[in-house]
């Protein structure tokens, strides 16, 4: 017995301290936002000190998104659940002149917690099982269904 317990100690100590950290996207974000100033740098100077975006904004092309995520495993006893440690997100505007007009950055406080219900809709009563509901739900899938592809003599 005395030696499966030594045997279990030596494992445990063998083994890493160390947690593992996971990088998504650009690292250190915030100390390179810190070299892109208001009014004065342009695009050219946003691409050469942080790259090119992650995301460019569908309804405005002079709009920018960079982001950076870093996870870390919490604990052997946890069995690889990792925790959020930074979740940033840069949006930089510019105006039509390629200038840039505003910067924001987001941060993890930022995130926002969704509550997803648990809740099911309810049936319509036209489906019901009697001969009116079932007419109803017939021409429903009609209207559903997509057209058939006839040849035309």
């Amino acid at each position: 017995m005395k030696i499966v317990l030594i045997f279990i100690f030596l494992l445990t100590i063998s083994c890493s301290n160390n947690k593992v950290v996971n990088n998504h996207g650009f690292i250190s974000l915030e100390l390179k936002t810190e070299k892109i100033y208001l009014n004065k740098s342009n695009k050219n100077d946003v691409l050469k000190e942080i790259g090119k975006p992650s995301s460019v904004s569908l309804f405005d092309e002079n709009t920018w998104f960079y982001f950076e995520r870093e996870q870390i495993n919490q604990s052997i006893f946890k069995l690889g659940k990792s925790k959020i440690v930074k979740n940033n997100v840069l949006e930089v505007s510019f105006n039509n002149l390629g200038i840039v007009e505003n910067k924001k950055i987001y941060n993890i406080q930022d995130m926002n917690k969704l509550n997803i219900t648990k809740d099911t809709t309810i049936q319509n009563t036209y489906e019901k099982s009697n001969y009116f509901g079932k007419v109803l739900n017939s021409i429903k899938q009609k209207v559903n269904s997509p057209k058939l592809n006839r040849k035309r003599n």
